[in-house]
């Protein structure tokens, strides 16, 4: 019979809270883990997955064509570093990606991608993704691989896998100042 009677304050106080929490959903803009959708601005943003790269490796020495000269050879506590990244428009217009990211560690050291030359089909670039639509695009090299993705290339110093969380920081075109963030699972 107690417990009856502590069922129906739980009841009560259940239907309260789901009541409030209402048709609204937050927009979320920084993400706790990869394969979330975080917002910037009007696009939904996702972090197919990020991991260090083998250069030795054929699969990552495709990652790594286009190269600039002098950011070809990795320094002996140097290290490769790919994240794949995916955009969403679910507006009615196009819309331009984000261009500006950065790999954040504990202590605060920024880094930023290696710019890749237009050989390189599997990189990320900012443009306009359609209203409706996706980037990479539907039947694109980088869309149809298992990463979904574009690649940013990072050069790391080793360390800073010793400072993690990493976080991937990203800015939107149309708002600078609107930042929203990705912790990376390293």
């Amino acid at each position: 019979m107690l417990g009856r009677l502590l069922l129906v304050p739980a009841l009560v106080a259940s239907v309260a809270l789901i009541s409030a929490c209402g048709d609204h959903q937050e927009t979320v803009t920084s993400g706790e883990s990869e394969a979330v959708y975080v917002t910037n601005g009007d696009l939904q943003y996702q972090v197919q997955i990020s991991r260090q790269l083998n250069p030795a490796d054929p699969g990552d020495r495709a990652l790594l064509v286009g190269l600039p000269k002098g950011e070809r050879q990795l320094g002996p506590d140097d290290l490769w570093f790919g994240v794949w990244v995916r955009v969403w428009n679910g507006t009615d217009s196009a819309r331009q990606a984000a261009g500006k990211f950065e790999i954040v560690d504990t202590r605060g050291d920024t880094f930023e991608p290696v710019p890749l030359a237009s050989v390189n089909v599997l990189a990320y670039r900012p443009g306009i993704v359609k209203a409706n639509s996706q980037y990479p695009v539907p039947d694109s090299v980088p869309e149809n691989l298992p990463t979904t993705g574009g690649v940013l290339v990072f050069k790391l110093p080793r360390q800073a896998l010793d400072f993690r969380p990493l976080e991937l920081v990203f800015n939107g075109t149309d708002n600078p100042d609107n930042e929203s963030s990705v912790r990376l699972d390293v």
